[in-house]
């Protein structure tokens, strides 16, 4: 028994000592840790000059840095100053080829008109259009246009947020018209070789192709090859499926359900130009999709 008073009494005196050395050492070294009210630091919201909405999803998203323009002038900042605006815009626009880009350029009302039946806002607007069309976008792709704002410009006549951009559908019409040419697209495919070095219009098409086919994914895929009629008329019904299968792969490999590809070969029987001569023959080489 009196072991167990000793050991009890050992205990109590290793955790009073084990405390008093925390508080002496959190006070003597981490004074600065206080976490009282007094000490604590609230950090303020991060402010965006730049927020890019989505019409259609409401998605929005906010760059720290906005488009700075300069009193009755049409200039702009150049976009590259905002890190991966143009990367996103080109992605989104890629990707969905339903979609457009506005941009507007905002004005005030006392702002010179520098070009005749064009409001500065426009210009403005037009210039980063511009931009983007250097880097690869297309002009179908975007709208533009100028809207008079309530604003100020600081004492150098600069305004660091004088463009407003925003992703919405495209018109109806205009997106019957992308659909139906997905529907029935003829290309030239070039063959080095049998091996296919894919064109600009091929990766255009099949990045359109893969995003309808998400769309309607009942949908299925027809790749007819067709051949000129030089050489035997069987032969060409080979090469024509060879060249069809091809196709197929390469949609395949851009990630294309293989279960929505069938490939058939016309070879040399349903030519579209004249036979007998070399641009003829050149013409009747395709490779036809349609889509059902």
């Amino acid at each position: 028994m009196l072991h167990y008073f000793k050991a009890i009494t050992v205990f109590f005196v290793w955790v009073l000592i084990a405390l008093t050395s925390h508080y002496f050492i959190s006070y003597k070294f981490f004074n600065n840790c206080n976490i009282s009210s007094k000490n604590t630091t609230v950090t303020s919201p991060q402010k965006f000059q730049l927020s890019v909405i989505d019409k259609t999803n409401g998605t929005i998203y906010n760059f720290s840095t906005g488009f700075t323009i300069k009193q009755n002038e049409p200039s702009v900042s150049n976009i590259t100053n905002i890190p991966y605006l143009a990367d996103s815009i080109k992605f989104i626009l890629t990707n969905n080829y339903a979609k457009e880009l506005h941009i507007i350029g905002k004005y005030l009302k006392t702002e010179i008109q520098v070009a005749p039946n064009k409001n500065i806002g426009i210009q403005r607007a037009e210039t980063v259009k511009n931009m983007l069309l250097h880097l690869g976008i297309k002009t179908n792709r975007i709208k533009i246009s100028g809207k008079v704002e309530n604003f100020s410009f600081n004492n150098k006549e600069i305004f660091n947020n004088g463009i407003q951009l925003s992703f919405d559908k495209i018109a109806q019409n205009y997106l019957d018209s992308i659909e139906a040419i997905i529907h029935n697209k003829t290309l030239y495919p070039n063959f080095q070789n049998d091996v296919l070095i894919p064109a600009k219009n091929l990766k255009e098409y099949t990045q359109i192709l893969k995003q309808y086919l998400q769309k309607y994914p009942t949908k299925k895929v027809l790749v007819t090859g067709h051949t000129d009629n030089l050489g035997y008329f069987n032969n060409n019904l080979i090469i024509g499926l060879h060249r069809a299968k091809i196709i197929k792969k390469y949609f395949i490999n851009n990630g294309i359900n293989a279960n929505k590809i069938l490939t058939q070969s016309k070879g040399e029987s349903e030519p579209i130009a004249e036979k007998t001569t070399e641009k003829g023959r050149a013409k009747n080489r395709r490779i036809e999709i349609k889509i059902n």
